[in-house]
């Protein structure tokens, strides 16, 4: 009797055994799904988190750029006032000089964007043509954030580089025409008549 009561309890303890491994192999395997549940459930909140933060950062740069383009535009018909108005102290363009009439002193702005707008056209320089006297002298000032020349298609001139807010000067000893152009953005071309 002693036998069957041990292989009774034998066979007990090998089903007790059996029942806790099955048991604890599926609470790991519980804590396991619960894990990666998590993992997904983070990964998910990461994933609308940078994108929010894209869409916030490209809605910022977009409103940058709006300011950008508003302010350049500003500053640029700031500076085409600025011109007309010059008269008073002999430095004006030859937009607002009468027709022909040259000048012994002339200031041209280098405008405001120049850098990036290859389409500026005749408003890169601030007036694009001038006419100065013979020994006349004419002002390059920098009003871009951005360096820039006058240099002469010619090599007869050339002011190197003018940086923000700097300006450089040339005078003008010989009569002729001077088509001038930027070297470092070279879409920004001007006129120097001299009579």
């Amino acid at each position: 009797m002693n036998t069957k009561l041990l292989a009774s309890f034998a066979v007990f303890v090998l089903l007790a055994a059996v029942v806790s491994v099955s048991m604890t192999n599926s609470a790991f395997a519980a804590e396991d799904k619960k894990a990666e549940m998590k993992a997904k459930k983070d990964d998910k909140k990461t994933a609308i988190k940078e994108k929010k933060d894209t869409k916030k950062a490209e809605m910022k740069a977009k409103k940058d750029d709006k300011k950008t383009a508003i302010k350049e535009k500003k500053d640029t018909k700031k500076a085409e006032m600025k011109a007309k108005k010059d008269t008073a102290t002999g430095q004006t363009s030859a937009k607002a000089a009468p027709s022909g009439e040259a000048l012994k002193e002339v200031t041209v702005d280098m405008a405001k964007g120049t850098a990036s707008d290859t389409n500026c056209g005749d408003k890169c320089y601030l007036p694009s043509t001038v006419a100065v006297t013979v020994g006349g002298k004419v002002t390059w000032k920098n009003v871009d954030s951005a360096a820039h020349t006058a240099t002469a298609s010619d090599g007869s001139f050339d002011t190197s580089l003018v940086n923000a807010g700097a300006s450089a000067s040339n005078t003008f000893n010989t009569a002729g025409s001077y088509p001038y152009m930027c070297i470092l953005h070279p879409w920004m071309k001007g006129t120097v008549t001299v009579q």
